[in-house]
């Protein structure tokens, strides 16, 4: 059976270029085209003897995701980008599975927002891509071809990459590093580690060992990658009842990990935290973020609460009441997110270093939280 070759760093290129009896070189020559160039056939790598490129293609393809969709926002310079997977999980091959990918342009800055996984099973109650559930673990292909495709649709180079889209990444962590070392690979898409953020939930021991992984010698080009550690509350009791996992990632846990993280490689943390009015806006959650600041350098995005076209639970269910039919989208925001300017303020008021997260492509549900692929 053949294998899809964008599956395969560079190291690994080198051990199949021996298998098949070439010369180490040679695994050079076709991890650049793949990954700066980004072919799609092994013709068009000119550089290698054309009995090379027969047997590469006897034994390997190279995967792409199609494109079923781009949605543009009319607000903001972002876009929407629907795939569908090449490989089919259903049975009869009759139905394929898709993600959605974002790319924020923004003051020079081209963001790719990527997914790594079909769907989550964390279950998030703010976000649609936890009320899909988990269909699988993306393949590292998936997880670069949605920048390849991006840079092919639009022509734009991406300036920074955000593992913030659907999944939480280091339950798949495998192929989380594989697609890190791809893209930071100077023989490849040669993105620098410092544009490059992480985002997680928060899961026992994983933060301590991406911090490990990070740092041995042959990660070298990973050592700066960013974590934005999504916390939403300091306090325990709220954060379960919205974060079901935390009930088994204790925030004391979490803070110890996201320590270790910064002791051990000095990159700051970033702190993910959706604005829920009247749950996590007290004075107590202003004096426990004040003390969390102090913990280790870092800084905090504060990022409104936008509407996803789901039930909401307790506590959330409050935000049930809004109707969207009869209240227009920015009055929506404004109502879901009253007193968010006034938290922010008193936050800076205790020398926190606070962000205000723009919603960007909210108007295509392309914002934090809203994507989702329900078939």
């Amino acid at each position: 059976m053949k294998r899809n070759i964008l599956n395969y760093t560079l190291p690994e290129l080198e051990l199949i270029v021996k298998e098949l009896k070439e010369e180490k070189y040679r695994a050079k020559q076709i991890f650049t085209p793949l990954h700066q160039k980004h072919i799609s056939h092994f013709k068009d790598i000119k550089s290698i003897p054309l009995a090379f490129r027969k047997k590469l293609s006897e034994n390997f393809y190279i995967g792409s995701l199609s494109s079923l969709l781009i949605s543009d926002s009319k607000k903001y310079n972002t876009k929407k980008f629907l795939f569908i997977l090449p490989i089919s999980d259903t049975k009869n091959n009759e139905e394929k599975l898709k993600i959605e990918t974002v790319l924020i342009s923004e003051k020079g800055r081209h963001t790719i927002c990527i997914s790594t996984q079909v769907g989550c099973n964390v279950g998030c109650e703010f976000c649609a891509t936890g009320k899909m559930g988990l269909k699988r673990n993306l393949e590292t292909s998936e997880i670069i071809s949605q920048v390849y495709e991006v840079v092919k649709a639009t022509g734009l180079a991406p300036t920074n990459l955000v593992y913030m889209g659907m999944g939480e990444p280091f339950l798949n962590y495998k192929n989380l590093i594989k697609s890190l070392t791809i893209f930071t690979s100077k023989d490849g898409l040669n993105i620098s580690s410092r544009r490059i953020t992480v985002s997680t939930i928060g899961l026992k021991n994983k933060i301590k060992i991406f911090a490990d992984d990070l740092s041995k010698k042959e990660n070298q080009s990973l050592r700066n990658i960013k974590v934005a550690f999504s916390l939403h509350s300091t306090d325990n009791g709220i954060r379960e009842s919205i974060i079901p996992t935390s009930a088994y990632n204790k925030l004391s846990d979490i803070y110890e990990e996201l320590t270790y993280y910064y002791k051990k490689l000095r990159t700051k943390i970033t702190y993910e935290y959706i604005y829920f009015n009247g749950i996590n806006n007290s004075d107590d959650d202003i004096k426990r973020l004040e003390r969390l600041s102090k913990m280790v350098p870092c800084n905090f995005n504060i990022i409104p609460f936008h509407p996803i076209d789901f039930h909401l639970n307790k506590p959330l269910d409050v935000f049930n009441k809004l109707d969207k039919g009869k209240i227009d989208e920015r009055n929506e925001i404004s109502l879901l997110n009253l007193g968010l300017n006034d938290f922010i303020a008193k936050l800076k008021s205790k020398k926190i270093i606070v962000n205000l997260r723009s919603s960007s492509g909210v108007d295509i549900n392309a914002a934090c939280g809203q994507l989702a692929v329900i078939n």
